[in-house]
């Protein structure tokens, strides 16, 4: 991996840790750990997370499978391979460092929205519109949920952990498939996703403990907090 086994030992430890958050509220994995493998090697996302990440969401949504609302999973889905594929062209012609801006903007505007009263439908427009975001943001800059959550946030920790996972796992394939097609994925990237990928199993395997105590109460402030550090991450790492 070209990495020393002091920085094996973090990267294992935070996608471990991004897992057991996404297990417990519903997505995080990305949040938590893109910006620590960012600085360990830029190799690292976000290819390999992704790779170390569907395992652990295939899981996590047959987990969840009895919460699902497969009624709304359609809208969403279809938004987010569209959002995928508009944002592998945007990189092939783009700055990243400015597309990475104008996500983050975009969620820090939904979140200030939402502190201040705004309650988004959960309709099949807001459904789209969150699932293209989320795409795009995944293809970006390695984090989808906050778009989705955004939309998610008044319902149960149960009901958004079991409505992101299959979005997520749909996403995070599509995306692999889009980063191998355009060249920024080969065999280096994908061995050190599978050296991950264990890792994410872990924190699925911790979080059976931690998801049933994430009382409803926490869902929008965690969602909240997560959200605004996700978009201040990417302005980080953009600036």
């Amino acid at each position: 991996m070209g990495l020393s086994p002091a920085e094996i030992s973090i990267a294992v430890f935070i996608v471990m840790l991004g897992a057991m958050v996404q297990g417990s509220v519903g997505f995080g994995i990305a949040l938590v750990a893109a910006p620590v493998l960012m600085q360990l090697d830029p190799r690292l996302v976000p290819g390999p997370l992704l790779v170390a990440g569907v395992p652990f969401m295939l899981l996590l949504a047959w987990r969840e499978r009895r919460e699902m609302p497969l009624r709304s999973i359609g809208a969403p889905v279809t938004g987010q391979l569209i959002g995928i594929v508009v944002a592998l062209g945007f990189l092939e012609l783009a700055d990243a460092r400015v597309l990475s801006i104008g996500v983050a903007v975009v969620v820090l505007v939904g979140v200030c929205l939402s502190i201040w009263g705004l309650k988004l439908k959960v309709t099949r427009k807001n459904f789209l519109m969150g699932g293209f975001l989320a795409g795009f943001m995944g293809t970006t800059s390695s984090m989808p949920g906050p778009a989705l959550a955004l939309i998610h946030q008044h319902v149960s920790a149960a009901r958004m952990r079991a409505t992101l996972a299959p979005f997520f796992c749909v996403g995070g394939f599509f995306g692999l498939v889009g980063l191998v097609a355009t060249g920024q994925m080969g065999r280096e990237e994908t061995v050190m996703g599978l050296w991950l990928a264990p890792a994410g199993v872990l924190g699925l395997v911790l979080s059976n403990w931690t998801a049933p105590r994430m009382r409803e109460s926490l869902v929008r402030p965690s969602v909240l907090a997560f959200s605004s550090l996700a978009a201040l991450t990417l302005l980080y790492r953009s600036l």
